[in-house]
């Protein structure tokens, strides 16, 4: 933990300040030691202070899933899955090329990055040539990951901790950036608004949360996951193959289908699809994408499947969350599989 850390965090449950004790320190980093309020010690290790307190059983349980997944390397880490996340991650929020995004990113100040999991999304954009102060928060053990994939990049931070219990004074980013991640937390809703007093006036607001699907999807997925979600992280893992394996069968099939007309009560709307698209969108979760092996595949079906917290929000919900807590939206991007939105804090 960098010294320059020290002055944006305070005790997450109380709000009071903190008492920095060294135990080894490297340069101006502590590697190991404590910060203490009045009631509280929270540990300092592997550079790393740690404020996690929850005791809700399903974010253990979500939290776990994520120290898992984001272990294995292998897994994501790869070209062929940064070829297919990169575009639609920069398409999404509103920008033409990487460049631009980096660009962006380069101009802040200060950027929360709000359940950072490996820094796998923020790796898109962060470069050597960082200026920004990058602070990673994430609940599980993937904070370990994200320090040994990014801790080469200048001025990045990693703090271990819950969205609903964050250890930031008001007002200390001018930037919240939280990819995937609010929806995994017991509400999304109380998630993203635990965010807005950490955003200083006029500073944005960049995230992306599930969109809630049609009928069958939506009994689907829900049926998976009660099974899934029991079981242990590598049991799971492997109890998904088979489903992973049928996407790819599907895939490989290159057979489309003709919807002749709206369903509207299935909410499937009228054209052509490619059979493995039609089934993904409509009646279950079967991720396939041909540039990738299939652990990567089966990674993205475990991400969605095994966390116990994964909701779906609607439209309706989120433009109600943003004028709740004062918000002007500048980007509102709708796809099938979630929204993205990019919000100011009025000045």
């Amino acid at each position: 933990m960098h010294t320059e850390l020290l002055q944006l965090l305070i005790d997450p449950v109380t709000k009071g300040s903190l008492r920095l004790q060294v135990d080894r320190k490297s340069g101006d980093d502590v590697i190991e030691g404590s910060l203490a309020s009045d009631s509280s010690t929270y540990p300092i290790t592997n550079g790393i202070p740690r404020f996690v307190t929850t005791c809700d059983h399903d974010q253990h349980q979500t939290a776990e899933s994520f120290a898992f997944q984001w272990k294995l390397r292998e897994s994501y880490d790869s070209v062929g899955r940064y070829e297919m996340f990169r575009p639609w991650l920069i398409r999404r929020y509103g920008f033409s090329e990487i460049k631009d995004m980096t660009t962006y990113f380069m101009s802040r100040h200060r950027i929360l990055d709000a359940g950072c999991g490996s820094g796998f999304s923020s790796s898109q954009w962060l470069t050597h040539n960082n200026r920004a102060q990058w602070i990673g928060v994430e609940i599980s053990d993937a904070i370990d990951v994200a320090k040994q994939r990014l801790a080469g990049i200048p001025n990045t931070h990693f703090v271990q901790a819950d969205i609903f219990q964050l250890p930031f004074r008001a007002s200390s980013f001018d930037t919240n950036f939280s990819e995937g991640v609010l929806h995994h937390t017991p509400s999304t809703e109380e998630a993203f608004k635990r965010l807005i007093p950490l955003l200083e006036r006029g500073g944005e607001i960049l995230f992306y949360v599930y969109r809630k699907k049609g009928p069958i999807r939506e009994f689907s997925d829900d049926h998976i996951r009660e099974l899934v979600s029991k079981l242990p992280p590598e049991e799971a893992w492997n109890r998904l193959r088979p489903l992973t394996r049928l996407a790819e069968t599907l895939a490989k099939l290159k057979v489309n289908v003709e919807v002749p007309e709206d369903i509207d009560y299935l909410d499937i709307k009228a054209g052509r699809y490619d059979i493995q698209r039609l089934i993904y969108w409509h009646f279950m979760k079967l991720f396939w994408n041909d540039k990738m092996s299939f652990e990567e595949n089966n990674h993205v079906n475990f991400d969605w499947y095994h966390p116990r917290y994964a909701h779906r929000q609607t439209e309706s919900e989120i433009r109600h969350w943003c004028s709740e807590t004062g918000l002007s939206i500048d980007r509102f991007n709708t796809e099938e599989s979630g929204f993205t939105i990019r919000a100011r804090k009025p000045r």
